[in-house]
């Protein structure tokens, strides 16, 4: 079914979006007056947005067709037939000499002379459009025999995990291309270190099985530019006698830094040119509003909602003893797993081969290392081969130097009917002390062919992990078009 987003619905969104952000800024800057005011705006933003979405929300259909619309609006194509065509390790040659990055780990490059070369602010720095970043490479599986065996799995599909690598690699290239840097001299490398933030949202196609044997292309551009964040949207197409079919599309939010890695860096604003770009910015600027929204409706910060409160309520009583005013849990439900025991653990040490241009631990080797994890946790708890659905809100809190223990901590989080939810963490681990410090969070969506167990909390903090795991799962499946979107009316407080 293809669904359209009215105009009037958008404005909402909007209008929601940006009472949100004022409600925030208010909250901690002036009186609990303004910020009585500011609250009750957005109650009724909220309530303006749900009331216009009854219609579009009333089937799981238009959910989901809605949700990956939102999110993921398609990115344009500005490409050139006659261009030649740029491999993937085309792209990491040029962006090794672009960045002047070292040959070896032992070889070491001092950056700081690069500092001047940065501008003091965006008024230096020309606009830029999206064409100027757009670009496309291939993964040339259908040519390159040596090169598919890295990319095949044992079950004769294409790894994710190297799939993910590349889109990390390519999302840093499309921009650099954006940058354009007047105090930029030819003879020295680019004085910006540009890194990934976060994995917004991956949605796969289950209408395309990937195969080992075809060649893979990934395009895209830069669609929406801050101060010193980026956001680009990356498609992936797969060969098949020709014809390219879409595979997944990828937004991923970047950020520019110093030479040094210290602090950020100013990037050249961009400024679309079509009436579809700027469609394409404004959805970016919806997907920022939406990430604040998002970190402001945390389970961290706020309480559960009403309805979320209830069901917890409900799953305990359940399963505890009334008739002997037992709150004890006593009777587990059929075709059911404890939380507590979907949990896998894994250490690995961070060698000098996975290591990025900026001498840390490639962002696409932790993304590649967490799926293939989560993954065999998948497999283990439903006893079937899984297929990945859904990524989203993969967030790097902090680099992972070489030499690094990385702890890896992976956990069914909620299970419906044939998906299964899972939350993996990875954090540095100090071998001396043992302390843990958190540097990625990674939310993966699976799908298997038959129904699976249903995930059970026992404590309060397991049932806060599964409300979480909840909600990243409507939000993915459409069943919610915001994080902190409640069932009713009423749940929506902010």
């Amino acid at each position: 079914m293809v669904m359209f987003l009215p105009n009037y619905e958008f404005t909402l969104i909007f209008l929601h979006s940006v009472l949100l952000f004022y409600h925030f800024t208010i909250s901690y800057r002036v009186g609990r007056d303004w910020y009585t005011m500011s609250l009750r705006l957005t109650q009724l933003a909220s309530k303006l947005r749900l009331s216009a979405s009854t219609s579009i929300l009333s089937s799981s259909s238009c959910n989901v067709n809605y949700a990956r619309m939102l999110t993921h609006r398609r990115g344009l194509h500005f490409g050139n037939k006659d261009a030649p065509v740029k491999t993937v390790k085309d792209v990491i040659q040029e962006l090794t000499h672009k960045v002047g990055a070292a040959k070896s780990y032992t070889q070491t490059i001092d950056r700081t002379s690069l500092l001047e070369l940065l501008p003091a602010s965006q008024d230096e720095l020309p606009p830029r459009s999206m064409k100027d970043s757009w670009d496309s490479a291939i993964i040339p599986l259908g040519s390159e025999e040596r090169l598919r065996e890295k990319y095949v799995t044992f079950l004769g599909g294409v790894r994710i995990g190297r799939l993910l690598e590349d889109l990390d690699v390519f999302a840093v290239w499309l921009c650099y291309k954006h940058v354009l840097n007047p105090r930029q001299k030819d003879d020295l490398p680019s004085p910006y270190s540009i890194v990934t933030a976060l994995v917004d949202r991956i949605d796969f196609s289950q209408e395309v099985t990937l195969r080992p044997d075809r060649d893979i292309r990934m395009s895209g551009h830069v669609s929406w530019a801050g101060r010193s964040s980026m956001e680009t949207i990356i498609s992936v197409e797969q060969n098949d006698n020709g014809k390219w079919h879409q595979v997944t599309r990828a937004v991923f939010v970047m950020v520019a830094r110093d030479p040094l890695n210290q602090g950020s860096a100013i990037i050249n604003p961009l400024v679309p040119e079509t009436g579809e770009e700027r469609k394409v910015y404004q959805t970016g600027e919806i997907h920022k509003l939406h990430r604040q929204q998002v970190k402001e409706e945390s389970l961290f910060r706020v309480p559960p909602n009403e309805t979320e409160k209830t069901m917890i309520y409900e799953l305990y009583m359940s399963m505890a003893n009334p008739k002997e005013l037992s709150f004890a849990i006593k009777n587990k439900p059929p075709n059911s797993t404890w939380m507590e025991e979907t949990k896998l653990k894994n250490l690995i040490i961070c060698h000098p081969e996975s290591r990025n241009i900026f001498n840390k631990i490639f962002g696409g080797f932790l993304m590649r290392e967490a799926f293939e994890f989560s993954w065999v946790n998948a497999s283990l708890f439903s006893k079937q081969r899984p297929r990945i659905l859904h990524i989203d809100d993969i967030l790097f809190r902090r680099p992972v130097e070489i030499g690094s223990l990385l702890y890896l901590s992976s956990q069914v989080v909620y299970s419906r009917e044939n998906h299964i939810q899972i939350s993996t963490k990875a954090s540095v681990m100090d071998p001396a002390t043992e302390a843990i410090n958190l540097t990625n969070i990674f939310h993966f969506t699976f799908q298997v062919e038959k129904p699976v167990p249903m995930a059970l909390p026992r404590t309060y903090d397991e049932a806060l992990m599964l409300l979480d795991g909840r909600r990243h799962y409507q939000l993915v499946r459409g069943l919610r078009k915001f994080y902190g979107q409640g069932e009713m009316p009423s749940d929506t407080l902010i």
